[in-house]
C-alpha cells in the first residue's frame, strides 16, 4: 500500500476548516465540541485532550458507536490502556491502528491494524461514528525540522463532528484494510 488516499482527502479537506489555536481546548467540553469545526497545530497535550474528549463520548453514549483510533506506534498505546478498557467496553467496536511495534492488551470489540510501513503511521486520529454521535480528529505529525525545537512531536490537523467527514474517512479505512474495517453503515441509514 504506497498510495496515501488517507493524505490526498486530509489535504483536500483541511482548507476548509477555520484556524484555531490550542487556547481553544482551555474552556471546551464535550458538549461544547460537538458544535465546533477547526483545524490546528497542536501539541501532543492538545491532541490528548481532544481525544479524550472525543472517547468520552463513546463512554456517554454506551453501545452506539464504534471508535477508530491510531497510536501510529502500537508501543504508544501503553499509557492509555486503562481507560481503552472501559472505552472498549462502551463502544459497538474498537479499531486501533499502529504500527505494530508492542503487544496490545486483548480488549471487547477490539480489532488491532497493523499499520508499518504504510502512509497511516504519520497520522494520529480519532473517529466516533454512530446514531447521533460523530466526532473525528484527523492530524498529521509535523516533520521535525517543521516543529518548535522545545516540542518532541506536533500535529496538525481538524476536527469536526460532521457525520460525512467521519464516514468518508471510515470509507477511506475500508478501502486500505477492506479483511478488518467494515464497511461503514450510510449516515442516512444510521438513525
Amino acid at each position: 500500500m504506497n498510495k496515501d488516499i488517507l493524505g490526498s482527502f486530509f489535504n483536500r479537506i483541511l482548507p476548509l476548516f477555520p484556524p484555531r489555536t490550542e487556547a481553544v481546548l482551555k474552556d471546551v467540553t464535550t458538549s461544547s465540541l460537538q458544535e465546533l469545526n477547526f483545524r490546528y497545530i497542536f501539541t501532543v497535550d492538545g491532541m490528548v485532550t481532544i481525544s479524550h474528549i472525543i472517547e468520552d463520548m463513546v463512554n456517554q453514549n454506551k453501545g452506539v458507536s464504534s471508535l477508530h483510533v491510531s497510536f501510529q506506534y502500537f508501543s504508544r498505546f501503553a499509557s492509555q490502556a486503562e481507560r481503552y478498557r472501559i472505552v472498549a467496553s462502551h463502544a459497538t467496536g474498537l479499531w486501533l491502528y499502529g504500527a505494530d511495534d508492542a503487544q496490545l492488551p486483548e480488549l471487547p470489540r477490539m480489532t488491532a491494524i497493523n499499520a508499518k510501513d504504510t502512509p497511516l503511521e504519520k497520522y494520529w486520529f480519532v473517529i466516533a461514528y454512530g446514531p447521533g454521535v460523530s466526532a473525528t480528529l484527523l492530524a498529521e505529525e509535523i516533520t521535525p525540522e517543521h516543529r518548535l525545537a522545545h516540542e518532541p512531536r506536533m500535529y496538525e490537523g481538524f476536527y469536526t463532528f460532521e457525520v460525512d467527514t467521519a464516514y468518508q474517512i471510515l470509507m477511506l479505512m475500508h478501502q486500505m484494510f477492506p479483511k478488518q474495517v467494515p464497511l461503514p453503515i450510510a449516515p442516512e441509514k444510521i438513525k
